[in-house]
């Protein structure tokens, strides 16, 4: 017994830690484990990196760090029964985790360590992979106070360590620093946005600020990154959207949690709108994009810009008040935005000049000042409603097989939800909004957007005054609501709805839903017919009648089925575009265009949610599954409107 205590004594803690001597073992080399380890390393210490199994590690180790990714990583490399460091630590190891993890774990992975005769310590850091090459991290640790005194040493060479309490309070110093770094972030993003789009030298603007109380750490790691457009250095963004996803997390039980966040919630919908617009790899200083994309903004290369203002001015013709000078504008790169400007802006002195359009509102052009002293410009250019009206213009997206329409629910009368739809439609690369059948919703929806306003009803007699609001496309169909009462139509009803609707708007572009109620051979010869009363295209449901028995991916597949069958049999029965809709994601909507179909209407998916940042998401990634582009450049908006 007394062989044993002193072997386990002669071992790690609390034997005196030193380079030669002290054995360390490093689970996750990554961008900043792979920094960290290395500094240990150059400190004379010898590392044993992760190659067969943890447990093989932690054998042939006296402490052993981990820098992984998630919690579930946590509890695999350390937990696991069979080949976890805790199954090969000897009694008197230590194991030091620098993941961002849950403080809940923490205090079971000390239990379990303490139970197996050893140490473990929460230890998140913060500083980012500058910190991490620099040694200047910021080192978070919870456990036993004397061992986090022990490790001294090697924290010595990764940064400036801190005993924040026992264990799991590492973990929860780390999380409260995520949230304040993400609104230092997001605070960031936006004020270079802002100031790019006010024509201010972002650069001398950051530099000012920088010095002032707007300074930060933040801000001098992540804002010349974000001015060079340099996203791939740092962390990934997936890990803050995790941090924050454990801050908003209720039934740790704790008494140091706080669960009303709001501005954490917003923070994490904003990064979590960058990985769904497919930046989930990129580092925080790309939560810019976000803002950028939200407000139409679109950043390009020299080249882009050159063949962007090419084409518009091969649509626009001789720009006889167009005064800028085309030679300084094309040296470098443009800023290409949405917005509307107001009439006494516009007017406003120092202007240098209009970009006069045919059915275009007059926009102005006005220079930005940019980097190395090269001339950049910002022009708002922003179609009339009244002439995106054409019927063309309106089945152009189907004909083109990149149709995109967002629903926001027949019986949906909401105006702050309709608004948040619409707004996620414009935002998020749609090609089509679909509201209730209502005028002043109309005249709502147009204040917000340019996209074709398709309204939805099943009385004809409704459609004329919407129409006359604004409204360039009309559908009979969804139907849901009627489902829920027990309500069905019949082929008849709907051919009859559709003559009558002909009756009263004959050259309005219209829409139809075959309702999945009937049987598939029904829907395809409901369609031929509808097609002869005039219908300029056909919809198809079927999200109620599946009940998806699978999880994930396999649901979404299973869910889409009935509506992607009708798509693909009433294609091939119709000349008209087919609409594919009810039941679709980001994972479906692809294929229903390979089933046949010309686009996709997507109602539920984005009118149930309650943020207009998390529809905008969501919209987005419907929108590059399908290829469709959401900020559209000058001449393709052109092109639009000559066609």
């Amino acid at each position: 017994m007394a062989m044993e205590e002193a072997t386990a004594t002669a071992f790690g803690f609390p034997a005196e830690v030193r380079p030669g001597a002290t054995r360390v073992g490093w689970i996750g080399i990554g961008v900043m484990g792979g920094a960290m380890a290395a500094r240990l390393l150059a400190a004379g210490f010898a590392v044993t990196a992760y190659a067969r199994t943890p447990a093989s590690v932690a054998a042939a180790s006296d402490v052993v760090f981990t820098m992984v990714g998630n919690p579930g990583d946590v509890r695999s490399v350390v937990l696991d029964a069979a080949s976890g460091a805790l199954a090969g630590l000897r009694p008197g190891g230590v194991l030091v985790d620098c993941t961002s993890s849950s403080p809940s774990l923490a205090r079971e992975v000390a239990a379990a360590a303490r139970a197996a005769g050893c140490h473990a310590v929460d230890c998140p850091v913060s500083g980012g992979d500058v910190g991490a090459r620099d040694g200047t991290l910021a080192l978070l640790a919870g456990g036993d106070e004397a061992v986090v005194a022990w490790l001294a040493p090697l924290f010595a060479h990764l940064g400036r360590p801190t005993y924040m309490g026992p264990p799991g309070s590492g973990q929860s110093s780390k999380i409260a620093n995520q949230i304040a770094v993400a609104g230092a972030v997001v605070g960031l993003g936006e004020s270079l946005a802002f100031a790019g789009a006010a024509g201010l030298d972002e650069r001398l603007f950051l530099g000012a600020v920088s010095k002032g109380a707007a300074g930060s750490r933040v801000m001098d790691i992540f804002g010349e990154r974000a001015l060079s457009r340099d996203f791939s250095s740092g962390g990934s963004v997936r890990y803050i959207i995790k941090d924050l996803g454990m801050a908003l997390e209720v039934g740790d039980g704790q008494e140091e949690e706080v669960n009303v966040l709001p501005g954490s919630a917003l923070y994490r919908q904003m990064f979590s709108a960058m990985a769904a617009n497919g930046d989930g790899e990129l580092c925080l200083q790309g939560l810019i994009t976000v803002v950028e994309r939200l407000n139409g903004i679109m950043r390009n290369s020299n080249l882009r810009a050159k063949e962007q203002f090419a084409k518009a001015a091969k649509f626009q013709g001789p720009l006889a008040q167009f005064q800028v000078s085309v030679s300084a504008l094309l040296q470098s790169p443009y800023l290409f935005h949405s917005q509307k400007p107001s009439a006494a802006t516009m007017a406003a002195p120092g202007s240098l000049g209009l970009l006069q359009a045919p059915s275009f509102s007059a926009a102005k052009c006005r220079p930005v000042a940019a980097s190395r002293g090269a001339a950049r410009a910002v022009f708002a250019v922003r179609a009339s409603a009244a002439s995106a009206a054409t019927k063309d213009a309106v089945l152009m997206p189907f004909r083109e097989n990149r149709a995109l329409k967002i629903i926001s629910g027949l019986q949906n009368f909401d105006r702050s939800n309709v608004a948040s739809v619409v707004t996620a439609a414009d935002k998020g690369g749609a090609t089509h909004v679909d509201i209730a059948c209502d005028q002043d919703l109309v005249k709502l929806a147009l204040e917000l957007t340019n996209l074709p306003i398709c309204v939805s009803s099943v009385d004809p007699s409704a459609f004329q005054s919407a129409v006359k609001a604004g409204a360039q496309m009309i559908e009979i169909g969804n139907y849901d609501s009627f489902y829920d009462a027990g309500i069905e139509f019949s082929s008849e009803q709907i051919l009859n709805l559709t003559r009558e609707t002909r009756k009263i708007l004959p050259d309005i572009t219209l829409s139809v839903t075959v309702p999945h109620t009937l049987s598939l051979p029904d829907q395809m010869r409901l369609a031929e017919l509808l097609e002869e009363e005039g219908a300029d295209i056909i919809q198809t449901e079927g999200g109620k009648c599946s009940s998806p028995t699978k999880p994930g991916v396999l649901g979404l597949i299973e869910k889409a089925a009935p509506t992607l069958a009708a798509a693909y049999s009433i294609s091939r029965a119709v000349s008209i575009p087919v609409m594919c809709a009810s039941g679709l994601s980001s994972v479906t909507a692809p294929m229903a265009v390979t089933a046949g179909a010309a686009g996709v209407g997507v109602g539920s998916a984005i009118n149930k949610l309650n943020d207009v940042v998390a529809m905008i998401a969501e919209v987005r990634s419907i929108a590059e599954a399908l290829g469709t582009k959401a900020s559209r450049n000058v001449s393709e908006d052109l092109r639009r409107v000559h066609n």
